[in-house]
């Protein structure tokens, strides 16, 4: 193939010209964000609406002047810390009437810095009009499209692995000083977005350690190294404690091994329809023999950029092809390099139409099956305006719930992709609803839950639906227990055709049982289980379904694998429903009853001995063996985890003022290394609220506690 050798007159203007189409295409790219947000009128899903709940948590907390929250934010349930650059950036969208629309302008931002990053690397291979025409293809791809129009921060993460290449590029090798500490800065930008910036940047680490043999590249290597460790290390320092055993967590989500099923292919599959079958196909292609016009000694770290992120993603069991777009853009520049130019500019046109009919959804999507993947056409995802009545169920919730619960908990019988628990609970943060709690079904179904919304017709994709379905059974079965603890308050019409019905508890009902106490040798309900157990009942009061006073006193109570001993305690605004009562109401399955309201827990007394605490930690603890436990004055343990030894001293306070029981860990080492207490400062699990919350909605009152004699006591 002949290979046009530009002048350097030739070559200025094409420069010129190439950087002014990527100044045309990212105008069109407004144009299209411009579209979308007047559109469109869904709420964020379910990662997006926890990307916009954290953004919303630090504009909160750098408005209150709290900063040591801002520093240590409290992760989400079930999810990692993410590192804060990305929600920092996404917090200037409140500033709008409807920040989840504005947040697409900061998506903008970022496609900005890809294009031009993508741009600048095509143009080191390619200094002619083939590098607009990559920038084009891989940039105006679905995969891309969709990012621009979503609140998460993988458009980031692309952007910033393209600029830190471009960077690495530019410093030949660390030769050069400017480019060698631009990759530190942007290598900690990516960093300071998602920890799994450097997933991608693998072979970048290889040319770093390479340059630290040569005389003239060490310090600059080095430079690059320290600069960029002290921009992003501080705050991983700071969360490196919590953020290993998380970051597991969620990786292991939906997770099948590579070996099995087929694993190894499914990016292989899902990139096609997320990148557009020519730029797949012919890029993939062409990076087995890219024919770069200059600078092909550096052409194996494109290959080395894509081969590598591929084979990290398809190891990681969670595989979304979000996590594995930013290792796919050296495609477009070994297509451009490889097939003709009239080949590389078809494909650029093609997938510029695509990008238009991404968000207008003229066609397609259209799939024409191969024997090597299915090759999908046109993916598009318009902007629609539906209104999923999450901000009217809310308002409506709070209108009708009972002002003297402290904590209003409703479960919701759904996880679909508009209608679920995150986005329920970002759009109740945002209207400043403070009493209202989303929370999921558990095996009990909704106990402890003054409403329940059910989502009647698809629930949710089959993959996050687990137990949702017997649950909307159970709902909607009108001879179950269900109706008689609750009844239906109102119902709304969904876009899809289905319908949100909310139930609440019934009121004015009369006590379950007329005694004044009960007396009980063993009961069990759940997970707990009471042994000697006398509940006293006061006044019953109708108007909240509920006793004002009660006091319960057992000789043992195990609950999640913890026993306590010498329990007593006195209840206020306690009730409970029977799943079975006869003509008169009176109770006839005690062992099958649910909890329906708690506002006071006052616990006055209870103990947990040395043996009791070893047995909790090493059921809850995957891998830990505890070899010797002690409670005098402090907790002192011995033993191993996941086969390592440690060794820990910590002491439980509590902080009445803050109303919160803490863990303050005095001592600690890993494997014979002493660990720095510093690092357990930060961690909210070590610490326990004793106001209400989803779990606990009801206050939880302690008068003291002890740790002496081989026992941790209250009082």
């Amino acid at each position: 193939m002949n290979q046009f050798v530009p002048t350097a007159r030739t070559s200025r203007k094409t420069l010129v010209l190439g950087l002014l189409g990527v100044g045309l295409f990212l105008a069109l790219e407004a144009l299209l964000v411009r579209h979308f947000v007047r559109t469109d009128t869904r709420p964020p899903s379910w990662d997006q609406s926890i990307h916009m709940e954290i953004a919303l948590d630090y504009k909160e907390a750098i408005h209150d002047g709290r900063f040591g929250d801002f520093w240590y934010l409290a992760p989400k349930p079930g999810m990692p810390p993410f590192p804060p650059a990305y929600h920092l950036l996404l917090r200037s969208a409140y500033s709008s009437l409807d920040p989840a629309r504005a947040a697409l302008w900061v998506n903008w931002g970022y496609m900005a810095v890809l294009a031009l990053s993508i741009f600048c690397i095509a143009w080191r291979f390619l200094p002619d009009s083939r590098a607009l025409a990559a920038t084009l293809a891989f940039c105006a791809a679905p995969g891309l499209q969709d990012l621009l129009t979503t609140q998460l921060v993988d458009l980031a993460v692309v952007a910033w692995t393209a600029a830190a290449y471009w960077a690495l590029l530019s410093s030949e090798g660390f030769t050069l000083w400017l480019p060698s500490l631009a990759f530190g800065v942007l290598h900690a930008a990516g960093m300071l977005h998602k920890w799994s910036f450097f997933s991608y940047l693998l072979p970048a680490y290889l040319v770093w350690a390479r340059s630290l043999a040569g005389r003239r590249t060490r310090w600059r290597a080095l430079a690059a190294a320290a600069l960029s460790l002290a921009l992003f290390a501080p705050w991983y320092w700071a969360h490196i404690a919590l953020l290993p055993s998380r970051l597991f967590q969620a990786s292991s989500d939906f997770a099948v091994p590579f070996w099995k099923g087929g694993a190894w292919a499914v990016y292989s599959r899902q990139s096609c329809g997320s990148l557009g079958p020519l730029l797949w196909a012919l890029g993939f292609v062409g990076l087995l023999a890219p024919q770069y016009a200059r600078r092909r000694e550096n052409g194996w770290l494109l290959a080395a950029w894509v081969f590598f992120s591929y084979v990290f993603w398809t190891i990681v069991p969670n595989r979304q092809i979000r996590f594995l777009l930013p290792g796919l853009a050296p495609l477009a520049v070994a297509l451009a390099a490889t097939w003709p130019s009239a080949v590389s500019w078809s494909v650029a046109a093609v997938q510029v139409l695509g990008a238009v009919n991404f968000a207008f959804g003229w066609v397609g999507p259209l799939q024409v099956n191969t024997l090597v993947a299915p090759l999908v056409f046109f993916e598009n995802r318009p902007p629609a305006r539906e209104d999923w009545k999450t901000e009217e169920i809310l308002k409506r919730i709070e209108a009708e719930r009972d002002v003297s619960r402290p904590l209003t908990n409703v479960t919701l019988v759904a996880n679909d992709y508009y209608f679920n628990a995150p986005t329920f609970h970002w759009t109740q943060r945002r209207l400043g609803l403070p009493h209202v709690r989303m929370r999921g079904v558990n095996k009990r179904l909704c106990e402890l839950s003054e409403f329940l919304l059910l989502k009647d017709g698809k629930i949710g994709p089959e993959g996050v639906i687990s137990g949702l379905p017997e649950a909307a059974k159970i709902v909607k079965d009108p001879e179950s227990w269900f109706h008689t603890a609750y009844e239906k308050a109102a119902s709304w019409p969904l876009p899809d055709g289905s319908s949100a019905a909310l139930y609440r508890q019934r009121r004015n009902r009369r006590r379950p049982v007329a005694q004044k106490h009960l007396s009980y040798q063993f009961f069990e309900a759940g997970t707990a289980q009471v042994r000697a157990m006398r509940l006293d009942f006061g006044e019953w009061d109708r108007t909240i379904s509920a006793w004002k006073t009660s006091s319960l006193k057992a000789e043992r109570v195990d609950v999640r694998d913890l026993v306590v001993r010498g329990v007593a305690a006195d209840l206020e605004g306690f009730s409970f429903s029977s799943l079975y009562e006869d003509v008169r109401g009176d109770l006839i399955d005690w062992n099958d009853v649910r909890l329906m309201r708690l506002t006071r827990l006052k616990v006055k007394r209870l103990s947990i001995s040395e043996e009791d605490l070893r047995k909790f930690l090493e059921k809850r603890v995957p891998g830990l063996q505890i070899a010797s436990l002690r409670l005098d004055a402090t907790i002192k343990a011995e033993g191993s985890w996941q086969g390592k030894d440690f060794t820990l001293e910590a002491v439980p306070e509590l902080d009445a003022p803050a109303r919160r029981l803490r863990a303050r860990v005095l001592s600690a080492s890993w494997m014979g290394t002493p660990l720095p207490t510093s690092l357990f400062r930060p961690i909210k699990e070590l610490s326990l609220s004793l106001d209400p919350n989803p779990e606990t909605p009801f206050f939880i009152d302690l008068p003291g506690l002890s740790v002496k004699a081989g026992r941790l006591s209250i009082p």
